[in-house]
């Protein structure tokens, strides 16, 4: 007879456990994508945990590899490592858990990320913060000496070769795209070529008027002038078509021969949130309003390059996505537990500092622009200390 009843009891206790309503179970927050939107949230995994979410973090990769460092892994300023934060011990410390793969499709209808292996996440709510790509088609599909830029970590492979190289002269190098990344990129790679007792053969090619079109005037005259004066070209108005057989074809039908060339310019978004039907910007970015809850979707949300704020895209500068990070981290648990979000308000004002790896920095704030070694000294500071917050 008390094995009848414990036989019923197990049968019962698996039908109960089977058949728990959802309003039972812990809500599960899916994170997509490590990047900076999200580290907010990330180190506060145990925090989540405690209040009853299951939390999953996925990302192509264990690591982040903080941008506003990685220019100066080019000229050596920072080790390769020194710019690395392990999203894997973030999240499993807090009692979470950490998934490697690509997500190439969100079924907003079932709640599952579908991963390139075809493994599916279920969520509850989820976030994305999966940064940006350079999907340019001008690249001949043999082409091995050219380097993107993104994802940003690729930064260690410019050196790498920068350093492989074993000609009788200095190494051609040409950068494509003049916003601040190719400008950090141009600038490091000066520096690393003046440590190595090399005369820089660099040239930095741009569709626009000038470098750094969206910073104030002086800022734009402070880069060219720095570049310049480390010996670099600058072609401003030209437009690469073409980059194959170790020679850069432009609109104009110029011809420019290169042993390396970094691709910074057509950075946009994934494509996965086109792929899976949900609204998008003009860009490509998952379109979310005020509370950075997507349009089509009220438990998705998201942060960073590959978002589009309210149909427009925020300048590409980490220090959007991390003020971002603790609305994220805010909203998702509201919109479970049905309470009132929390609003993202842009910052009008900001400051950002370009490593010019020659030990100067240029700062930009508003109208405002100043380069020397105090601006370096500043942005070292900044950025060692937020990363060393994650660490």
């Amino acid at each position: 007879m008390r094995i009848v009843r414990s036989a019923l009891s197990i049968v019962y206790i698996s039908v109960m456990v089977i058949s728990m309503p959802d309003s039972r179970r812990n809500k599960r927050l899916v994170f997509a994508g490590g990047g900076h939107a999200h580290l907010y949230s990330l180190a506060r995994t145990g925090k989540l945990v405690r209040r009853g979410f299951d939390v999953t973090l996925v990302d192509r990769s264990p690591y982040l590899y903080y941008s506003g460092m990685a220019t100066g892994v080019i000229s050596g300023v920072y080790a390769p490592d020194e710019h690395r934060i392990d999203l894997r011990r973030l999240v499993e410390e807090g009692g979470g858990k950490f998934v490697e793969g690509r997500i190439t499709e969100i079924r907003a209808k079932s709640k599952e990320l579908v991963l390139e292996t075809g493994e599916e996440i279920r969520y509850d709510a989820a976030s994305f913060c999966l940064g940006s790509e350079i999907p340019w088609d001008g690249l001949a599909e043999d082409e091995t000496g050219v380097v993107r830029v993104k994802p940003i970590e690729n930064t260690n492979e410019i050196r790498r070769r920068l350093l492989a190289f074993d000609g009788d002269r200095a190494p051609r190098v040409l950068v494509v795209g003049g916003g601040a990344a190719g400008c950090e990129v141009a600038a490091n790679t000066l520096a690393l070529l003046d440590r190595l007792g090399l005369e820089g053969d660099l040239t930095v090619v741009h569709e626009g008027e000038s470098l750094l079109p969206s910073a104030p005037k002086r800022a734009r005259a402070q880069i060219l002038r720095s570049l310049r004066e480390r010996g670099a070209k600058v072609l401003a108005s030209t437009l690469v078509t073409h980059l194959g057989d170790g020679v850069a074809r432009t609109d104009n039908g110029r011809e420019i021969p290169y042993d390396l060339s970094v691709l910074s310019v057509g950075v946009s978004p994934p494509g996965v949130f086109r792929a899976s039907g949900l609204p998008t910007g003009d860009n490509g970015g998952l379109w979310v309003d005020r509370h950075l809850r997507s349009i089509g979707d009220e438990r998705l949300f998201g942060g960073g390059d590959c978002v589009s704020f309210r149909g427009e895209a925020l300048p590409k500068l980490g220090v959007f996505a991390v003020r971002q990070g603790p609305v994220i981290f805010r909203n998702l648990q509201a919109v479970l537990r049905h309470e009132p979000l929390e609003e993202y308000r842009p910052q009008k004002r900001f400051l950002y500092v370009l490593n010019l790896g020659d030990g100067d920095g240029l700062a930009v704030y508003g109208p405002f622009a100043w380069r020397g070694k105090l601006a370096w000294k500043l942005k070292n500071r900044i950025d060692e200390k937020f990363v060393e917050e994650y660490r």
